[in-house]
């Protein structure tokens, strides 16, 4: 029988910070748009799997609902748009990103998220596919964990960073007792 090693978060960190920098350059900008593309998808389809009903439920006290993790999403998704776009078109360096965890105000809506979602990553792939694939990589700026990026590392982090959080509403669908096939599709909030 062998055993499972568990990586640390350290070694997690080292491993994804070593993806970034050598996936980042080997691809083109149109292959990175379309792993952020197919992430965004697979992000799509698990929040699909979360009834109207339940997101707003978490599994676990002090645990993400799935409209939670939807805004942190979106969120970032907007300042990847703006410091992706501030560097590639007028060659500045953003802020240093702050990843907070907020939880979604009651107004706030899945139907309204998934449209601001949709709408940033819109913009991103646009501004990305019109750039010089080697223009501004000298220019970068932090994550407080994964350290200094240039625009091509941020847009594939933003894939891994989709994923992940794709996997999280899958086990928030699971743990609320949802399965892929047979919930509930949003039909207002």
């Amino acid at each position: 029988m062998t055993e499972e090693r568990t990586e640390t978060r350290a070694q997690e960190v080292a491993r994804i910070r070593s993806y970034l920098a050598s996936q980042s350059l080997r691809r083109t900008p149109v292959q990175l748009v379309e792993t952020l593309q197919d992430a965004h998808q697979q992000f799509l389809a698990a929040v699909a799997t979360v009834p109207v009903a339940l997101f707003r439920t978490t599994p676990r006290e002090g645990e993400w609902s799935a409209i939670d993790v939807l805004l942190h999403v979106r969120t970032i998704a907007a300042i990847d748009e703006t410091a992706i776009s501030t560097v590639l078109e007028r060659g500045e360096q953003p802020p240093d990103i702050e990843d907070a965890i907020v939880p979604a105000p009651l107004e706030t809506t899945r139907t309204e998220l998934l449209a601001d979602l949709e709408r940033f990553r819109k913009q991103l792939i646009a501004v990305v596919l019109r750039a010089n694939p080697e223009s501004h990589l000298d220019i970068t700026w932090s994550h407080r964990e994964f350290g200094p990026m240039h625009w091509r590392e941020w847009l594939l982090f933003a894939r891994v960073h989709t994923l992940d959080h794709a996997r999280q509403i899958q086990a928030i669908a699971a743990a609320l007792g949802m399965h892929e096939k047979g919930s509930e599709h949003e039909t207002g909030n």
